[in-house]
């Protein structure tokens, strides 16, 4: 049985991750809550940890590539021509 067209599977583990960082960070603020409340549940804390680290590591493994912005195209076209211009003082 083939995948999906449009299917990869870094992608899907890319959004698990993301899934993982969210629920991860939900269950730390839980426990933040409840230590305030002075009924410490550190089940939260060893939970939010897990999935902390489960997410970043389901992330990592997709390194998109970052498309220029254009913002400083002028910069880097005049920044060769200044390196031409030191090479001919010299």
């Amino acid at each position: 049985m083939s995948s999906p067209q449009g299917f990869n599977r870094k992608e899907v583990l890319h959004r698990i991750g993301t899934f993982f960082i969210i629920v991860g960070v939900g269950l730390l603020a839980f426990f933040l809550l409840s230590e305030a409340a002075r009924q410490v549940a550190f089940e939260y804390f060893c939970w939010s940890v897990l999935l902390l680290v489960l997410g970043f590591m389901f992330r990592g493994q997709l390194k998109r590539s970052a498309t220029p912005s254009g913002r400083f195209s002028l910069v880097k076209k005049l920044m060769p021509k200044a390196k031409k211009q030191a090479q001919e003082k010299k």
